[in-house]
């Protein structure tokens, strides 16, 4: 992380939030201050000897003296949970990045929300965010079962009680099992807003397929870029940063941050999967090969954005504004 990102914090508190997943309370330490943030934002926690995590902004209240994020101990962690989990506690001093925003909530007459398992961090808010305006939704909660379910209380609260659904798969309400009334009715109107895991917005892809929705009336964030998978038959390209022409080979096993890295060219990188947006980075001129899920569609056809952590290049020379 830039040091013009850093942010230091301390742990106010952490608790358990459902079955294997940790609510962690973060304010700023003397001399800095947590910047406003809006529903769907999300920060990096930096992990000491592992690296930055991302994790979606959740508290009550956007604009107070503190930051929630609710982390899932993931079977099979990279790291980055197991040490929360097992490390961290209540006074440690962290670093956080200030919030990014790659998932804002559209303008809508109305909104589907649906969240799969710990993707309900950044859709609690929203939906929150909803209500405080009196707009009109729907939230659909996909969980293994009760015990692993997140944020009760305030799922319970008198301002989302009715509007929101909470589905188990243990008792074959899975999103694979059972399809919402409200998505069996396409609406011009809706905005369908969804975190989850690949498999669960694939599913909700499919749904909205068969019953006619439009794909731009969907808005998602998922745990993983499926993009990723296949990295085999990448071809050779020099990148060149436009304020100093100098030019980079990028070889087929090398990525566009690698090289910048090595040379010593101050980036920013976080995820390094194309999902937190903190590489994107603009382009001066060439054609980019788009392999990330952050940049929109629109944003991608426009080709003067590339995600430099993992997009790579058509052309045999992508020039870079740095």
């Amino acid at each position: 992380m830039k040091d013009a990102e850093i942010i230091p914090v301390t742990i106010k508190s952490m608790t358990e939030n459902g079955c294997g997943n940790l609510l962690l309370q973060l304010i700023a330490q003397q001399n800095y201050s947590l910047p406003k943030y809006l529903a769907g934002a999300h920060i990096d926690v930096y992990i000491p000897e592992i690296g930055p995590r991302q994790y979606s902004l959740c508290s009550k209240e956007s604009h107070g003296d503190y930051y929630e994020v609710c982390v899932k101990l993931a079977e099979k962690s990279s790291g980055g949970s197991h040490h929360i989990h097992h490390h961290f506690k209540p006074g440690d001093s962290l670093t956080i990045s200030a919030p990014r925003n790659h998932f804002p909530l559209p303008g809508a007459k109305r909104y589907l929300l649906l969240a799969g398992g710990i993707g309900i961090t950044p859709l609690l808010a929203m939906a929150e965010e909803i209500a405080t305006v009196g707009g009109e939704f729907e939230l659909h909660y996909y969980v293994s079962n009760a015990l692993q379910a997140a944020f009760l209380p305030r799922l319970r609260a008198a301002a989302l009680a009715n509007r929101v659904f909470l589905h188990y798969s243990e008792a074959n309400d899975s999103l694979r099992k059972k399809t919402p009334h409200s998505l069996t009715q396409a609406d011009p109107q809706t905005k369908v807003i969804a975190c989850g895991p690949d498999g669960f917005i694939q599913r909700l892809q499919d749904i909205m397929h068969q019953h006619n929705w439009q794909p731009d009336q969907l808005h998602f964030e998922r745990f993983s870029n499926p993009e990723l998978t296949n990295q085999t038959g990448n071809s050779e390209f020099h990148i060149e940063l436009s304020s100093t022409g100098q030019r980079f080979l990028v070889s087929p096993d090398q990525t566009i941050a690698e090289v910048l890295l090595s040379a010593k060219v101050d980036i920013m990188l976080s995820c390094e999967q194309g999902i937190c947006g903190s590489c994107i980075t603009d382009i001066v001129s060439g054609i980019p090969d788009h392999r990330d899920c952050v940049l929109t569609d629109e944003e991608k056809a426009g080709n003067t954005q590339i995600t430099v952590c993992c997009s790579r290049a058509k052309s045999s020379l992508l020039v870079l504004d740095l």
